[in-house]
């Protein structure tokens, strides 16, 4: 079975990193895997998806309508003359599905996140949705379950719930001494409160918001570390303001990394502010490795406490989240507690090969 993705940039996020990931499951189903960065920039991802087996294309999305229509048309072509039997969006829902239909291929479209519209444009959305499935056949995923309840209630939008995944042979728990091995290597004292978020630098992420907490945090524990992973369009911003706060001396600005599990290894800690989430890939990655989540209270994020307390939520405020994280580094019960539950959950609903193949089955019309 040929499979080709639609994605924007090739860059270090959860779709991209998931894919590459699953790619030898996929591969040992009969998959033949090809992947189109629609983006200006292919992405500094691509060379993983190479080295996972995929077929990587650049072909930028064009501005004007009529460059789009021929776009369409040659994509089309594209489709048809390398024989692809399933296009699976992940971006430029309703161009792709139009031209997965006219080259008859299959499709499926993934909701990676919780949207909304403007007023004017809502039934205008809620179109694209209706004509994507109902004329174009596209089988529409979700991620989560505050994404499927998002589509189904805001926008009417019926769709097939499979969960993200995770890598449980590149994150796990500790062993023996390794935490401490870890800080060694990064030069961190043992005594260190160590804090980490991991993920790309947006407004929708706020790292702004752990900044502006970590002054209140260090008012207590002075040694604290924060260890900020991810780059992006406002990291400029987010490193002008720990030199105002001057906060320098304890934050780390790590840029995307490859060994993501020795940074969460090494922390106490782990921290998501964002607005808005699909389901966080980065948060199962820290429960995967027995690291305690602070979580924001926001959609995507709450549906880690849905069935049981696997996190510490906190209202949208740094001096909240400033004492919520401190309470918690000082109580260890409560710390097992979260991390036991995240442990139990993570296993039974964000395993990889089991999602990965209920993706294949809908490949296969299934």
């Amino acid at each position: 079975m040929k499979v080709i993705h639609i994605l924007d940039e090739l860059k270090f996020s959860g779709a991209e990193i998931m894919y590459v990931d699953a790619a030898p499951i996929f591969q040992q189903l009969g998959c033949d895997l090809s992947v189109i960065s629609t983006n200006n920039k292919l992405g500094t991802f691509a060379p993983f998806f190479k080295k996972a087996g995929y077929q990587v294309y650049h072909k930028p999305y064009p501005n004007s309508i009529i460059r789009r229509i021929r776009y369409i048309y040659n994509l089309i072509v594209f489709l048809k003359k390398n024989q692809y039997q399933v296009v699976h969006i992940h971006h430029k829902m309703w161009a792709m599905a139009l031209c997965a239909w006219m080259a008859g291929c299959r499709s499926v479209y993934t909701y990676h996140s919780v949207f909304f519209s403007r007023t004017i444009s809502y039934r205008y959305h809620r179109f694209l949705r209706w004509s994507t499935k109902n004329i174009f056949h596209c089988k529409f995923q979700s991620i989560s379950d505050s994404v499927y309840e998002h589509e189904k209630k805001y926008y009417k939008n019926e769709t097939i719930k499979v969960y993200n995944w995770y890598n449980n042979h590149r994150f796990y728990p500790a062993q023996g001494e390794e935490k401490n091995m870890a800080r060694t290597e990064l030069n961190i004292a043992k005594e260190a409160l160590v804090l980490v978020s991991i993920g790309g630098c947006s407004q929708i992420k706020r790292h702004w918001e752990i900044i502006n907490s970590l002054t209140k945090i260090i008012e207590k524990y002075p040694n604290t570390i924060y260890l900020h992973l991810g780059e992006g369009s406002v990291l400029p911003d987010e490193q002008n303001l720990v030199k105002s706060l001057q906060l320098s001396h304890i934050v780390r600005f790590c840029g995307n990394q490859v060994n993501v599990r020795k940074y969460l290894v090494a922390a106490d800690i782990y921290i998501m502010t964002s607005k808005v989430e699909g389901i966080s890939l980065t948060t199962i990655e820290a429960m995967a490795c027995n690291v305690p989540a602070v979580l924001y209270d926001v959609p995507g994020l709450r549906d880690f406490n849905k069935e049981t307390e696997c996190a510490q939520l906190v209202e949208e405020n740094h001096n909240q989240l400033a004492e919520k994280i401190i309470r918690l580094y000082e109580d260890k019960n409560r710390q097992k507690t979260l991390t036991d539950h995240a442990r139990d959950l993570i296993n039974s609903k964000f395993d990889m090969k089991s999602n990965a193949t209920e993706i294949f089955n809908l490949y296969q019309g299934s």
